[in-house]
């Protein structure tokens, strides 16, 4: 049956009166702007809601049963909190259109008293031909939909803006903030370092791409509007949801065979994400219009309170020194011209890599004269953030100390670096991964010292971390393209000013190549120390077994070899100045192979260990001599303080000391998640190192309450 009838109420017959408009003596354009800050406080109060639901991690142990009931009362509290705030917004926006005498139904049809016509009566036909007029002025006093109303210059402009600055913030500010504040140890710089960088090029290219969509017009300005915001919608949920399992820029390559599950998932989302954007762009305008703006304003807002409250809670007090207070390559290719202690450390090389490479090439070692090669070598820590602060100090944790207690004073409570200066040495200590401990060995070393200018090369900084970013936000399918590395940062970081101020970065390649073109030279120093990191058969992989860089990836063996030609080159050099007979030269590893997993250690690892001492020239001649004694890292630090003529028994035994007979050697391996720290593991090796069966679990366990995510080891 019919129904009749649709009135329009129309602004020029519902007028609100003149003295009423006189009296409040507020214009249209006010109301709208009190209504339009009602509706931001509106976004902005369930942006806060949104914030309150990504709290910092708090660790602690729930019954799996009262966890899925929880999980279910805070999804309806999720849900009845969500009702709660669309109905508060409704009826307080109502309110206010009402004290600011706003019709709401002003310039809309509404639909008036609805009532049955029944064609027997009287006046039927006229009352139904009434309606079709209705009906008729009514389609055509309404124009153009809605969905296909093109928008003018400054209404494109608006909508580009927001969605530009929600995508590239997303993809280009917020990344490489997140990743370098959270970072504990690995880089050279500090947050504050990139903000300003990474503000500029976000808000330069924002504009750019604001500017670029606003010359669209019609349906492809929609639908460039929709994929922009579904670009940038793909990323935040993939950084939020779907990158649990992204493993540690490590120099490890990324395996998308060992993440199927989740590459697959990843890129059934982007795609649906994308496609959807696309289809409401094409059917539906209206739709689109406002869903893209309303999720663009309101994770623009969530993601800035977060990016705010990182900066203004990071603290600056350590990591601003530490990232003020570095070690320079100054004095990297000088020796005094009398007596020399020369430590090479060779990233990851363990002893079994050694053994490799010489079945492969026994003539590997033929530049080591007057060196021992021990074979049955211990390491002491793992991975390189603390291998490399025991190399330095001398100091491994007794298992009574807490994990805390012990790093904070590691240098602390250690004389190692004094007792070399006190010998009368000059040290020069060259690693990027002492952490924030560089400030406690700068009293000691002279390459060590607050930066006189900045190093950074912005436009080689912008590209990594570009990389880092996309690394970070792409989908797995897309990730191996981005692949970073954390020495890549700490390049581009001290890729520029006068050479020998640039901080010092492990770049096995750079200084074979600074080796080879500027060489070696005599210094004015009475005696000096240099500790010389190199990333030796570290991943990535990427020299060749002559040290050079072919371009690609090569092998572990190949990388093994080639770090040796560069320490043969370093070795050959000092023979030419003639200060090799009396020099003294440790040629070790931080750490040997590494088991990066939860359930620990289920095979030995070791260390190279090879030693050559002050000698005269016929001894220095000699042929590589190997040793079978029980030695390793535990005799490292009376090795060296023995070779600067100190007491090297107040350390341990010095290395040539050491005899056949059997002796206990502990090693702390790192226990990890992956991603955290959890706890140092202490292991009793006695007996041969590279035989599982000679080592035992000794039970002691230092638990690491505040854990790391290092950023790489």
């Amino acid at each position: 049956m019919p129904f009749s009838q649709n009135n329009r109420n129309d602004r020029a017959t519902a007028a609100p009166p003149k003295q009423t408009m006189t009296r409040k003596r507020i214009t249209m354009q006010r109301r709208k702007a009190l209504l339009a800050a009602h509706d931001a406080l509106a976004i902005l109060a369930t942006a806060c809601v949104l914030v309150a639901g990504f709290p910092s991690v708090a660790l602690a142990y729930v019954d799996p049963s009262v966890m899925t009931y929880t999980i279910q009362a805070l999804a309806g509290v999720a849900v009845a909190l969500s009702a709660v705030l669309g109905v508060a917004f409704r009826r307080s926006r109502r309110a206010l259109m009402r004290l600011l005498h706003i019709d709401e139904n002003s310039g809309k049809y509404v639909e008036g008293d609805v009532h049955p016509i029944d064609p027997s009566e009287p006046g039927a036909a006229e009352l139904l031909a009434a309606a079709d007029d209705a009906a008729r002025r009514r389609r055509n006093d309404s124009g153009p939909s809605p969905q296909t109303r093109t928008l003018n210059w400054s209404q494109r402009l608006i909508r580009s803006a927001v969605a530009s600055l929600f995508t590239i913030g997303t993809l280009f500010v917020l990344p490489p903030l997140e990743i370098v504040g959270g970072t504990t140890s690995g880089l050279l710089f500090d947050l504050f370092a990139i903000v300003p960088l990474v503000t500029a090029f976000g808000v330069a290219l924002a504009v750019l791409c604001a500017l670029g969509l606003a010359l669209l017009r019609g349906r492809a300005f929609d639908i460039g509007i929709g994929v922009m915001v579904a670009i940038g919608l793909g990323a935040y949920l993939q950084a939020m949801l779907m990158n649990a399992m992204l493993p540690v820029a490590d120099g490890t390559s990324l395996d998308l065979s060992q993440f199927a599950s989740i590459t697959v998932i990843s890129t059934i989302v982007w795609i649906a994400i994308i496609a959807a954007a696309l289809w409401v762009a094409l059917k539906h305008v209206r739709v689109e219009r406002a869903a893209t703006m309303v999720i663009a304003v309101g994770l623009v807002i969530v993601q800035g309170v977060g990016a705010a409250s990182l900066i203004a809670h990071h603290t600056p007090s350590e990591d601003q020194r530490r990232a003020t207070v570095t070690a320079t390559r100054e004095g990297l290719y000088t020796l005094s011209k009398s007596d020399n202690v020369v430590v090479f450390v060779l990233d990851t090389y363990d002893a079994r890599y050694l053994n490799e490479v010489l079945e492969e090439n026994p003539a590997a070692l033929d530049e080591f004269s007057g060196f021992t090669y021990f074979r049955n070598a211990t390491p002491s820590m793992v991975p390189t953030r603390y291998g490399i602060p025991f190399l330095l100090t001398g100091r491994a944790p007794d298992g009574t100390q807490t994990f805390t207690d012990f790093t904070q004073t590691w240098f602390e409570k250690s004389h190692f670096l004094s007792d070399i200066q006190n010998a009368g040495y000059t040290l020069g200590v060259y690693s990027d991964s002492m952490g924030t401990d560089v400030v406690n060995a700068e009293p000691y070393v002279m390459n060590i010292h607050e930066r006189r200018a900045s190093s950074m090369d912005p436009g080689q900084m912008l590209k990594v971390l570009i990389r880092v970013s996309l690394y970070r936000d792409m989908p797995w399918a897309l990730k191996p393209w981005f692949w970073f590395t954390t020495d890549d940062l700490n390049r581009a970081f001290s890729s520029g000013g006068p050479e020998e101020e640039r901080p010092y970065t492990v770049d096995d390649a750079h200084f074979f190549e600074g080796l080879q073109g500027q060489g070696l030279s005599l210094n004015n120093e009475g005696k000096s120390f240099r500790f010389i990191h190199l990333l030796g058969p570290h991943k990535p992989y990427t020299l060749d077994a002559n040290g050079n860089t072919p371009g690609g990836e090569t092998s572990l063996t190949e990388q093994a070899q080639g770090t040796l030609k560069i320490v043969d080159e370093y070795l050959r050099q000092m023979k030419e100045l003639g200060i090799y007979d009396n020099a003294t030269i440790l040629v070790t590893a931080d750490h040997g192979n590494w088991q990066l997993s939860p359930e620990g250690i289920t095979e030995p690892t070791s260390v190279i260990m090879l030693v050559k001492p002050a000698e005269n020239s016929e001894e220095a001649a000699q042929p590589l001599q190997t040793s079978d004694v029980p030695t390793g890292h535990l005799d490292y630090a009376a090795t060296v303080i023995d070779a600067v003529g100190g007491d090297g028994s107040s350390y341990g035994t010095p290395i040539f000391e050491v005899t056949d007979e059997a002796r206990p050697r502990f090693y702390w391996s790192t226990t990890t998640d992956y991603h955290e720290d959890m706890d140092w593991t202490q292991y009793e090796i006695d007996g041969d190192v590279l035989d599982w069966n000679d080592w035992k679990a000794t039970g002691t366990v230092i638990e690491i309450p505040n854990k790391n995510r290092p950023l790489d080891e």
